[in-house]
């Protein structure tokens, strides 16, 4: 059964803990032990660009918002950070997997988005069975992915959705989760 949640962080991935452990059954039982084994997948869309050129930087509410990314997963023990080819994705990452002593590692996004879509969700959840994974993409790539790893319909994002986080508990096995939340200030850019 796939259930999906709406939470807020403000500050930490803590309040998303505590809300976890409010909404998600106490123990796990014989038909969940699967997803045990399964990856923890977070996945965000790039922060704030600074222009619309094929290859932008972080814009300052960019940056706040790589910087709210990290401090939100400070206490996710991740285990692997990934971004696309494009320095926003990159960008978005770094704070995040340097604070867990991590590389950001480059997923290339080519040819048509599902496809991509599947074939990446295959590799995390081979590559990284029972890790946390950071994922940085795009306003059409994150919807398609996450719809992958939890097996159910993700609502497109708009240019504007900035702040959501998906995180999948589960993926790659019968039994995944999906924990939608908002970290970091409200977007107010449209680009």
């Amino acid at each position: 059964m796939i259930r999906t949640y709406e939470i807020v962080l403000v500050r930490a991935l803590a309040p998303l803990a505590l809300a976890l452990s409010a909404i998600l059954p106490p123990a796990v039982g014989a038909e969940e032990t699967a997803t045990v084994s399964g990856a923890t997948v977070i996945v965000v869309r790039h922060a704030e660009k600074i222009d619309d050129s094929r290859d932008p930087a972080l814009s300052e509410a960019g940056v706040e918002r790589a910087e709210a990314l990290a401090e939100a997963l400070a206490h996710a023990g991740l285990d692997a950070a990934y971004a696309s080819q494009y320095q926003r994705t990159r960008l978005t990452a770094m704070p995040a997997a340097q604070a867990a002593g991590l590389s950001v590692r480059i997923a290339p996004i080519e040819g048509d988005i599902d496809d991509w879509a599947q074939g990446f969700s295959a590799e995390l959840a081979q590559n990284h069975a029972g890790e946390t994974v950071l994922v940085a993409g795009h306003s059409n790539t994150v919807p398609p992915l996450v719809a992958v790893l939890c097996g159910c319909r993700v609502e497109p994002l708009t240019d504007s959705d900035y702040e959501r986080i998906y995180l999948v508990t589960g993926a790659g096995t019968g039994h995944p989760e999906l924990v939608v939340a908002r970290y970091g200030r409200a977007g107010e850019e449209s680009d």
